[in-house]
């Protein structure tokens, strides 16, 4: 089972808490994701797929909200290499998105080097794991995603065909399951992959999501009957 998710509300959720450092208020999101990435093995899902950052957050985000995400994102990273529920679980981490417009963030460049080298190192220390599959899209857009897709098909000159597409994708697999909390859209994620995915809408913002929110999803999930079009 493959479990996306878009966790939304982290702004709200300062507001409304009067947390007053964004760095913290972030750092609490990726920790609640750490519980949501354990509930989603331990109710059987064998790969995750988070939308941390979009191109559009880059593009349009203020300085100091992009040099923040940055730093938290390449700390927890770097954090990840030696973190036991990474390990111990046997979790491979990929990282999904357009490296070369990060890299190339002007304002941010320096910040932006690290954040990749700590996630390429990330994904070359758990390269040969395999319990579980957690896919980063950071600097992700769906729309470009498939773009540079059919870029490289064109340049192997191969035929456009539904499988050379795929496997082109930055995330391969579609996803059973896909999760926003606190918004009813997919705000440009996995446009493609999400084609019949069952969607949920669940009304919290993400760091008040639950184990109970998420266990009632999957049950839902698996009442349903999946047709597929026919």
């Amino acid at each position: 089972m493959h479990v996306a998710l878009i966790p939304d509300g982290n702004r709200r959720y300062m507001k409304k808490k009067g947390i007053l450092s964004l760095g913290e208020s972030y750092a609490k999101g990726i920790q609640k994701f750490y519980d949501f990435l354990e509930w989603c093995a331990d109710f059987g899902a064998d790969e995750v797929t988070i939308y941390a950052l979009s191109t559009e957050n880059i593009e349009n985000r203020g300085k100091k909200e992009i040099e923040t995400l940055f730093t938290v994102f390449s700390q927890q990273a770097e954090n990840a290499l030696s973190d036991e529920r990474i390990h111990n679980r046997r979790v491979k981490v990929n990282f999904c998105g357009d490296r070369n417009f990060l890299l190339n963030v002007v304002s941010h460049r320096d910040l932006a080097r690290k954040l990749v080298d700590n996630l390429e190192k990330l994904e070359d220390s758990t390269k040969d794991y395999g319990n579980l599959t957690l896919n980063l899209a950071i600097a992700y857009g769906g729309r470009q995603e498939i773009l540079q897709a059919a870029e490289k098909i064109s340049l192997d000159d191969l035929p456009f065909t539904e499988e050379n597409l795929k496997a082109n994708l930055w995330v391969k697999d579609y996803p059973d399951i896909l999760i926003r909390t606190s918004e009813d859209r997919l705000s440009n994620f996995l446009i493609w992959q999400a084609a019949y995915s069952e969607m949920y809408f669940p009304d919290k913002l993400w760091q008040e999501f639950t184990r109970s929110d998420l266990e009632e999803i999957i049950q839902d999930y698996e009442g349903r009957e999946r047709r597929f079009g026919k």
